[in-house]
C-alpha cells in the first residue's frame, strides 16, 4: 500500500471520512490546490512520533540508560506529548528496547515498528545485552509491567 495519497482541496471537501480513515491507517494525506500540495494531513500518532524523534535530536536530554523507564513515570505525565518524547528519548538512547516503547505508549510492537519504518526512525534491532533480551521477552509474554 501507498504511504502516501493526494488529495484535491474539493475531493477532500467531498470525501472527508474516507480520507480520514487512510489517513488512520497509516496514510499521508497531500492536500492540493491546482496541483500544488499546501498541507498535508497526519495520524496523531505518527505526528506525536515525529515530534518526539525531532525533539530528542535537537534537544538530547540526559538519559540513565541503565535506569530503563518505569510506568509510574510514564503515567505521571498528563500531556500527550510529553509521554510520546520521553518514551522516544528513552527509546533512542538505548534505555529500553522497542517492544518496552510500544508497551508504555499502548501500541502493540509490531504498529510501532511499522511505523518507526515508515517515518524513518532508526530501529535498534537486536537486545544489546542478555538481560534485554529477557526483559524484551517478558514484555512480549506480558510477564512485566515495568522494565
Amino acid at each position: 500500500m501507498q504511504t502516501m495519497q493526494r488529495v484535491r482541496k474539493t475531493e477532500l471537501a467531498r470525501n472527508t471520512r474516507q480520507v480520514l480513515k487512510n489517513v488512520q491507517r497509516g496514510r499521508t494525506a497531500i492536500i492540493e490546490s491546482h496541483g500544488q500540495p499546501e498541507a498535508a494531513i497526519v495520524d496523531i500518532t505518527d505526528y506525536l512520533s515525529v515530534r518526539a524523534v525531532m525533539r530528542y535530536y535537537s534537544q538530547r536530554p540526559p538519559i540513565e540508560i541503565e535506569a530503563g523507564l518505569t510506568d509510574q513515570k510514564v503515567a505521571a505525565l498528563t500531556d500527550e506529548q510529553d509521554r510520546y518524547d520521553l518514551v522516544f528519548a528513552h527509546y533512542l538512547a538505548g534505555a529500553i528496547s522497542l517492544s518496552r516503547a510500544a508497551e508504555l505508549l499502548g501500541l502493540t510492537w509490531l504498529d510501532l515498528r511499522t511505523r518507526c519504518l515508515r517515518l524513518d526512525v532508526p530501529l535498534r534491532a537486536a537486545p544489546a545485552t542478555l538481560e534485554e533480551a529477557r526483559a524484551e521477552a517478558e514484555v512480549a509474554l506480558g510477564l512485566s509491567t515495568a522494565a
